[in-house]
């Protein structure tokens, strides 16, 4: 399947989604603090709603910060869908022995 979106560094990237969800206080918020990578591609809801990204909100790597106010009790809800590499994962070989030293050193 395609890739849709950004493409990070290495176009052999793959992606995991890490969720952020802010029920927002008293007073209204503005900014939510959130980590997001450079290759990382964002969806911001506000409600269950899809926000527009520089319309509807601005991010960085820290935050997200909304043009408007939400209001007390509204839901912001925040998927990362982070880039990794699947060159970097554990190999099997790898897995294994890690597994059988773990094992001896708890006596197993």
């Amino acid at each position: 399947m395609p890739f849709i979106g950004k493409q990070g560094a290495n176009i052999n990237a793959n992606s995991k989604i890490k969720k952020y969800s802010f029920t927002v206080g008293s007073g209204g918020q503005t900014n939510f603090s959130v980590n997001i990578g450079s290759a990382d591609e964002v969806q911001v809801f506000l409600n269950g709603v899809l926000l527009q990204d520089a319309v509807d909100y601005t991010q960085t790597s820290a935050q997200i910060s909304l043009t408007s106010a939400s209001a007390e009790n509204d839901i912001l809800d925040v998927h990362v869908y982070q880039s990794f590499v699947l060159a970097d994962a554990v190999t099997e070989s790898t897995a294994k022995a890690t597994a059988i030293s773990s094992a001896i050193a708890l006596g197993g």
